[in-house]
């Protein structure tokens, strides 16, 4: 009797060892119901309203004050209105790959370089690969990569466009049953588009929080 008690304790352990927290940065689908996900960092501070579903998806809005792609850029202040579409794609082992299309537009005043401050319209469409890894019951690495495909509109100067090629990487710790922290960092090359091409290092990093 304790022999098949013991074993049945460990295969209840083993199905949920690795369970891991609810995941709105990676590629595992979100709880049934709705999300509210907040960040703050470089270069902005964003609110999100996720809804579970196939996809899971959001609306959220965003205020920017650096590079909203990251790299290339550069804004002194503006506004973006973002709808995030994540479909899950698979789980292997411990890791559910995800992918995510992530439309949005940004309007606002923009450090232009040798243009000085412009008044600029953005146009962004987001891909990335997401990818929760989970760890323990209460922690999922994340990573994956992201494509900010953006084209910026540059009131008196040229419109360029930029392909960013980031990596990411950050983790989501859940500190109660409805609430799970998450530190972000995105980085790797932008290129830019204009009069010829050109290239430079680009980054984001946010943390915040995610309430179920």
């Amino acid at each position: 009797m304790k022999m098949r008690l013991t074993v049945l304790l460990l295969v209840l352990w083993a199905g949920t060892a690795f369970a891991g927290p609810p995941s709105l940065q990676g590629g595992k689908l979100m709880p049934i119901g709705t999300a509210h996900h907040v960040g703050v960092g470089w270069p902005s501070l964003f609110y999100e309203y996720w809804h579970s579903g196939t996809p899971d998806w959001a609306i959220g809005g965003e205020v920017v004050y650096g590079d909203w792609s990251g790299g290339y850029t550069n804004m002194e202040i503006g506004g973006a209105v973002n709808v995030p579409f994540r479909w899950h794609l698979s789980k292997t082992g411990s890791a559910d790959i995800g992918f995510q299309v992530k439309p949005g537009v940004l309007l606002g005043s923009m450090d232009a370089g040798r243009w000085g401050d412009r008044f600029v319209c953005g146009i962004r469409a987001e891909l990335s690969v997401p990818v929760t890894i989970e760890l323990t019951p209460k922690v999922n690495l994340i990573t994956g990569g992201a494509i900010p495909l953006t084209y910026m509109i540059v009131d008196g100067a040229d419109d360029y466009f930029l392909l960013p090629l980031l990596a990411r990487i950050g983790a989501e710790v859940q500190a109660t049953e409805k609430i799970t922290p998450w530190l972000l960092f995105e980085l790797g090359p932008a290129i830019a588009f204009r009069d010829g091409t050109e290239s430079e290092f680009a980054f984001r990093i946010w943390v915040g929080s995610a309430f179920f």
